[in-house]
């Protein structure tokens, strides 16, 4: 007769009298589970008409055990291949992940702190312009950029804007240039402009303000550049 593990599914051949002789408690060679066999399977079947026809005689041996497993060592070994394999690809998996996740962190702090790299290793400036990534050596910026003509000086340009440190290191307070060009990029006149800070702190700002009392004639452009070797 056949019996099946209700665990695991294997299917075992086995001997009715040596079961009956356990009162139908049997164990699985695979799992372990054991369970008691139902008396309806330990029941045998009415024997069938004998036939004419000879049966040859198996010679082989026969198992050592009441219950044959129907290959239980291939079932388990079969398993046990699936689960290490899921196990290497997820071990696999979680190392990419890692990898990916570091080459983010470096990209990611070379481009917030590419002014302070540049500042530390001047020709690392080359390699973020060959990737179209202008760099800002100085570490400062001019923002709110404007002129316009002063109210109680006739004919004067009030030049007036705002110095921004981008890094978050104190950085020296560099002197400006200011110069007025023409629709051509001609400068027409340029003068200097200082801070009255010596260094701005860290993420730091200071307005200037500057008049020019006799703006050249054609003027068109307004520009304002650090000029740290002035």
């Amino acid at each position: 007769m056949i019996v099946t593990c209700p665990s695991c599914e294997t299917r075992y051949r086995v001997d009715p009298e040596a079961i009956t002789v356990r009162s139908g408690r049997v164990r699985c060679a695979a799992c372990g589970h054991g369970w008691k066999v139902s008396e309806e399977e330990l029941t045998p079947a009415e024997p069938a008409k004998p036939s004419l026809r000879k049966t040859p005689v198996d010679s082989g041996p026969k198992p050592a055990s009441p219950m044959e497993a129907v290959n239980p060592h291939e079932v388990v070994r079969k398993r046990a291949e699936t689960r290490r394999q899921r196990a290497r690809k997820t071990v696999e998996g979680a190392g990419w992940a890692v990898v990916a996740a570091c080459c983010l962190t470096v990209l990611g702090a070379a481009f917030l702190f590419r002014v302070d790299i540049v500042d530390a290793f001047p020709r690392s400036a080359s390699a973020y312009a060959a990737i179209g990534l202008d760099v800002n050596p100085h570490g400062l910026e001019v923002h709110n950029l404007r002129a316009y003509a002063a109210e109680d000086e006739t004919g004067s340009l009030v030049v007036e804007g705002v110095v921004v440190n981008v890094t978050g290191r104190e950085r020296a307070a560099l002197p400006l240039r200011a110069m007025i060009l023409d629709a051509e990029g001609q400068v027409l006149v340029e003068w200097m402009v200082m801070l009255d800070a010596l260094s701005l702190p860290g993420r730091g700002e200071e307005a200037f303000r500057s008049v020019l009392a006799d703006p050249p004639e054609g003027a068109a452009e307004l520009e304002v550049i650090f000029s740290p070797e002035t």
